[in-house]
Order: C-alpha cells, then structure tokens, then sequence
C-alpha cells in the first residue's frame, strides 16, 4: 500500500506559475512601488486643499483604498489567485464598507454642543430623544 502525498506537494500554485512566467517582474514591482510613491506625495498634498471635513476624508479614504488594492493585487498575489482567493478579498472589502458605512452614518447623526458635558451633549443627540420619550 502506498501513501498518496497531498496533491499540492506535486503541482504548483497558480500564483507561482504566474511568478515564473511573468517576463519581468521586478519591472512591475517597481511601477506599483513607484505609484504607491506618488499616491502617497498626493495623500500629502490633499492635506492642504482647503476642503472640509467630509470631502477632506473621503478623499484620502479613496487614495488610500486604491494603494490598498495596488498592494493587495500586486505584492499580496491576488491578481493572478484563483477565484476563492478573490471572493475572500472582495468579501472583506465588502465588510470594511459595511463598518464604514455604519460608523460614520452614527459619527454623522451626532450633535455637538459647545461647552456642554457629555451627559448634556447626549440629551440633545437623536438617540437621546429617542431614549427619554419613552
């Protein structure tokens, strides 16, 4: 009776044939290294545009998820993964927008009070008139 090895041990993955057969590359490497460069001198320079609060995070929220998908695609493999590999990334996107998105809709419907304590602050925030109505 023989032992079967786990067909992996045998075949390589789709990721290191792409590796492998790539023609070069350290020349795409450094174009993603050199973009992820660029996108951050202009994460830099966003910082000085006279914007307010909102816009002012959507637009690094937006440069930073672009370098998040350079490095995900690029440096982490994805690009050439099989499909679960994408689903599991797509997925987790799917999530942190989720989190976002429920975060800031509850940053977003509180009020601020000058000079007010938190007790005071939370009277006046829509949750809080909820909370003493009934």
């Amino acid at each position: 009776m023989t032992h079967a090895q786990p067909p992996s041990s045998h075949e390589p993955s789709r990721t290191t044939e792409a590796i492998v057969h790539e023609h070069h590359p350290y020349r795409t490497y450094f174009m993603v290294f050199g973009a992820l460069l660029v996108l951050l001198l202009v994460t830099v320079l966003a910082t000085y545009l006279p914007t307010r609060e909102p816009w002012s995070f959507l637009i690094a929220l937006i440069i930073a998820v672009i370098k998040a998908v350079l490095v995900i695609l690029f440096f982490m493999h994805v690009k050439d993964a099989s499909r679960v590999t994408w689903l599991f990334c797509g997925c987790s996107f799917l999530w942190l927008a989720i989190m976002l998105v429920l975060t800031f809709g509850d940053y977003m419907t509180r009020v601020k009070v000058q000079g007010a304590t938190a007790a005071a602050q939370a009277e006046h925030s829509p949750a809080g008139q909820v909370l003493t109505e009934h």
